[in-house]
């Protein structure tokens, strides 16, 4: 147990684990009294008592008066300067305060809060310059423009009612049910029936892009309209769907309809719907923007390679608030997007246990990248200026389609928004460097 002595307070800092103190705070009689008669004071000048001209009542009725006032305005005042003079002196990291016990606050008596702190953890930094990054080459590929190609004629594609057995890239009217030891697998995932019954439901045959059951995917080909027949799927270990992962179904198969994929042809009016001169033109825009998303692929797998780099140089033990609010912005990040593709509160609560180990596992990673990056900062005296916050506020007011100066606005009244938006600038400059001072490979283009 550690104790320090202030002119006005005595700390006690206790272990409560490795990552957890509790801070017991002491003010002494006089220094409450203090403060109170300084309240009072306060409220003589601004009280408005009838028969009394402004800072002239008296003290006692005064206390009488606003008594209730007096006492919480108290006890925010013995709250905040144990805060400043004890829990702020007390030497001790702090990440964040998980809980105050304020005791018993009232005139005249000495004062005893205890608050409890997650703390931030003690360690050695890693190396962390001329760290390995793996990227690839950003040239386009014959065969990527190609199919490229290939999409955006699709995408403009007729489809056109054919006498004919299934070929890739037909579109198949189709129902299927599928079973596991003769159990509806409707059954087993209510929620998810793209794995288990659809009824006169459209599938792409032979489509590799296709969400739903590879085995049906494939089974259509070489179906025409009236066929039936079965088809065995044997879903992988790691399937996202934990009740079907590892376990081989049979699905029952109706053709009803079959739909020839007629694609546009690439004349004038092709090119002109497009905005491009020619093929030419149209593979040279294809080609810039593979380029790009590989670019920005890169981009986004270099900073992986560093954060999983620095996640294995270092372990301790990391605070228990920090690992639970972060698990909690990652669920609701993502219900958020998952709502926003039509899924329901019931559908979160059927997968809730799962969905909190997986943002747990997650969150503890991204609060030791966090604590690391933070730490490098530090060291490198990174900083965040002015020039920093008109950057990304210009950037987010574009992408929400905002005046700046309402965005501005909007940031003054939640400090708690600037202090996350100064993190994220911070830990993302940070990556910069680290990535400006890493040790850089290139993939061999595969063949």
């Amino acid at each position: 147990m550690q104790t320090t002595v202030y002119r006005i307070v005595k700390t006690d800092v206790k272990d409560i684990n490795p990552t957890r103190r509790a801070i017991i705070v002491e003010i002494s009689e006089e220094e409450v009294a203090t403060l109170e008669n300084k309240l009072i004071q306060d409220f003589q000048r601004q009280a408005k008592v009838p028969g009394f001209r402004p800072g002239k009542a008296p003290e006692n009725m005064i206390r009488t008066r606003y008594a209730k006032d007096i006492a919480n305005e108290l006890k925010s005042r013995v709250v905040s300067a144990a805060h400043q003079d004890g829990v702020l002196k007390s030497e001790v990291s702090i990440y964040g305060i998980v809980e105050l016990d304020e005791g018993i606050i009232t005139g005249g008596k000495a004062a005893k809060l205890t608050f409890t702190v997650d703390m931030l953890p003690d360690f050695e930094l890693p190396n962390y310059e001329g760290l390995k990054v793996e990227s690839e080459p950003t040239d386009a590929e014959d065969g990527e423009i190609e199919k490229m190609l290939t999409q955006i004629l699709s995408q403009r594609a007729e489809f056109k009612v054919a006498e004919k057995a299934a070929e890739k890239g037909d579109y198949v009217r189709c129902s299927y049910e599928g079973k596991i030891d003769d159990q509806s697998i409707a059954e087993i995932v209510p929620d998810a029936p793209i794995y288990g019954k659809q009824s006169k439901t459209w599938e792409e045959a032979g489509s590799e892009d296709s969400p739903g059951v590879r085995a049906v995917v494939d089974g259509l080909l070489g179906m025409s309209a009236g066929d039936e027949k079965e088809v065995e799927m044997a879903f992988p270990a790691d399937f996202e769907m934990p009740a079907l992962a590892g376990k081989s179904a049979m699905y029952s198969l109706e053709v009803e309809e079959v739909r020839e994929k007629i694609l546009p042809d690439m004349d004038e009016a092709f090119f002109k719907s497009l905005q491009v001169k020619d093929e030419a033109e149209l593979r040279s825009q294809i080609a810039d923007t593979i380029s790009r998303q590989k670019v920005q692929k890169n981009f986004q797998a270099e900073r992986q390679q560093i954060t999983d780099q620095l996640l294995a140089a270092v372990d301790f033990p990391l605070p228990e608030s920090g690992i639970k609010s972060e698990t909690e912005a990652i669920l609701r990040d993502f219900m958020e997007r998952n709502m926003e593709r039509g899924a329901t509160q019931e559908d979160f609560e059927k997968q809730k246990e799962q969905l909190h180990e997986g943002a747990s596992d997650a969150a503890a990673n991204r609060l030791k990248s966090r604590l690391i990056l933070s730490r490098i900062a530090a060291k490198e005296k990174i900083q965040v200026g002015n020039e920093d916050f008109s950057r990304v506020i210009m950037n987010e007011a574009m992408q929400t389609k905002q005046k700046p100066d309402q965005l501005v606005k909007e940031l003054k009244k939640d400090q708690g928004r600037i202090d996350r938006m100064r993190m994220e600038i911070l830990i993302g400059k940070t990556m910069d460097l680290l990535i400006e001072k890493a040790s850089r490979e290139t993939e061999a283009a595969t063949a």
